[in-house]
């Protein structure tokens, strides 16, 4: 008996102590007052990778031949109604913006391996 009236001590202790933030206090105002006080400024962010991209650390690595070996079907990187998870085929092309003259695109060429740090 001593136990159960422990037990059931602790579980109401544990209620009230979870029902301790007021009801206007919800997690979003929370949230907001945090980012407003700018203790939010190092939280961690997820960047999606690309298809044609691979990351080591501060080194990135792209390009088609990348998107070829990274690809489990190897054909769709040819279909021009691919699902969207195999990327989009302007990711490999490299435009030249410096010199507009080369017609309406300025693209150059395509990006076959590229290293970027």
């Amino acid at each position: 008996m001593k136990k159960f009236l422990a037990f059931a001590v602790l579980l109401v202790s544990l209620a009230a102590y979870a029902q301790s933030t007021t009801g206007g206090d919800t997690m979003e105002s929370q949230i907001r007052r945090e980012l407003q006080e700018g203790r939010g400024q190092n939280l961690l962010t997820l960047h999606a990778e690309k298809p044609n991209e691979v990351r080591h650390g501060s080194v990135s690595y792209d390009g088609i031949l990348v998107q070829f070996l990274k690809s489990d079907n190897k054909l769709q990187l040819i279909n021009p109604a691919a699902p969207p998870e195999y990327g989009s085929g302007r990711d490999n092309l490299i435009e030249d913006s410096a010199s507009p003259g080369l017609g309406s695109s300025g693209r150059e060429g395509l990006k076959l391996f590229s290293l970027q740090f």
